[in-house]
């Protein structure tokens, strides 16, 4: 059974995301593999800690258990990756900690069944995609942040998974985003709320309903933005995609 109440936020980072869920009047699981960004999380958010509303844990989500290496950017916080290569893909030489692993199969057999699964785990999407696939009961929504490399992969899992109705988002544009007027269903309390240029935004129902799309429809449109951004991505095909799904 599903937790209609419930987000899993795989990738907490900052706590951006988290907090317009918990502002939304939804419990979260998130997770976060820098220590340091859960120790500010654990600051930022004590209030919620302590009404048992947001559980920050401290691990990466992966299919291995135990110790895991987790790679983080110098700089930009937000390239930190379990893989290597991502974290050092500008050159820069990353700082390696260890951190307890643990699959979202096992988030969901603790926790339960989240209503919605926001994903931005830098390379790690396929992994996570695949254990999607075993859950026998599966969230209602779920969203990836993706790429080039990776887009027809992650398409192709999530179809194969049962998903059958998808929406791109831009995230470059969610920091001027509000809640569709005149919409009768929205998630959890409809606020007005202002949102980051790093937000994952809107998820489930407060999208609009006019712009989920199939899968062929949806895979279409990225293969032309990917074209463009190819061609140039400074005016023709600017931001990054999230792609969200829904059964």
């Amino acid at each position: 059974m599903i937790k209609n109440d419930l987000i899993f936020d795989l990738g907490f980072h900052n706590g951006d995301d988290t907090d317009f869920y918990l502002k939304k009047g939804f419990e979260v699981i998130a997770l976060e593999a820098n220590p340091d960004l859960v120790n500010d999380g654990l600051k930022r958010f004590q209030k919620y800690v302590d009404e048992k509303r947001l559980i920050l844990i401290n691990k990466a989500v992966s299919e291995k258990v135990g110790l895991i290496n987790f790679y983080i950017h110098a700089i930009k916080s937000d390239w930190s990756s379990c893989d290597q290569k991502m974290a050092e893909s500008d050159g820069s030489k990353s700082r390696v900690v260890s951190v307890e692993a643990i699959s979202l199969i096992d988030l969901c057999k603790e926790f339960g069944t989240p209503r919605y699964v926001k994903v931005d785990v830098e390379r790690c999407e396929i992994m996570i995609v695949k254990q999607l696939f075993q859950l026998d009961v599966k969230p209602k929504y779920i969203s990836f942040e993706t790429s080039k490399s990776i887009y027809a992969e992650l398409f192709a899992w999530l179809k194969a998974t049962g998903y059958n109705k998808f929406q791109l988002v831009n995230q470059m544009n969610n920091p001027d985003r509000k809640p569709i007027e005149n919409q009768s269903t929205f998630e959890g309390e409809k606020i007005e709320y202002k949102f980051t240029k790093f937000s994952s935004g809107f998820f489930g129902k407060d999208l609009p309903d006019k712009k989920w799309l199939s899968y062929e429809e949806t895979l279409s449109r990225y293969v032309k933005y990917k074209e463009l951004k190819f061609i140039d991505n400074q005016e023709l095909a600017l931001g990054w995609l999230d792609v969200h799904a829904r059964l």
